[in-house]
């Protein structure tokens, strides 16, 4: 009896690796690109649109810190109130997938120099009494309640917050009011 042993050529041995290299690269890429990319390209505008949504609340606090009264319009300029909720609208809709849950809040933070206390005065009310400057610092703080949209809406996981549906945010941001003195107006 003889046996035959059959050798291959290497030839032949890089073809079949190849060949099993290239039948497998598809599903690899999709794995790839579907499994990894994808979902880290949601997360990352997820991320975007919150810094975006922050710098909204940012920039009307900044805005709403430097008017002149805080309730009521004046002949000097718009109040902190009306200004915040105008800044904050504006900056939002400039991007798409962020919106605003109304109304914007807008508080008077009044912080006691010698005893490091603070209040936090009810949202939208002006002072009862004229600020005093020699015994509190006063900050105005603003809070924005919103809703930021996934790049892609993914209906087949049910209702998950950031992949199937918009994601609910708070932000706070505050800054100190250049103009104490209208904080009762």
């Amino acid at each position: 009896m003889h046996t035959h042993l059959h050798f291959s050529s290497p030839c032949s041995l890089s073809r079949r690796r190849r060949g099993t290299t290239l039948a497998e690269m598809p599903l690899a890429l999709w794995i790839i690109v579907v499994g990894i990319c994808f979902p880290l390209l949601m997360l990352a505008i997820i991320t975007v649109r919150y810094g975006f949504f922050w710098n909204a609340c940012r920039q009307a606090a900044q805005q709403a810190s430097k008017c002149p009264t805080f309730e009521n319009n004046s002949s000097q300029g718009p109040s902190a109130v009306n200004t915040a909720d105008q800044v904050a609208g504006m900056a939002a809709s400039s991007f798409n997938g962020i919106s605003i849950v109304n109304p914007v809040h807008v508080y008077i933070l009044q912080t006691d120099v010698s005893a490091g206390t603070s209040i936090t005065n009810p949202d939208r009310q002006k002072l009862a009494a004229a600020a005093d400057t020699d015994k509190n610092i006063y900050e105005i703080q603003v809070a924005l309640n919103g809703l930021i949209a996934p790049l892609v809406p993914v209906s087949s996981f049910g209702n998950i917050p950031g992949l199937t549906s918009p994601f609910p945010v708070t932000v706070r941001a505050q800054y100190s009011c250049e103009v104490p003195q209208g904080l009762d107006q």
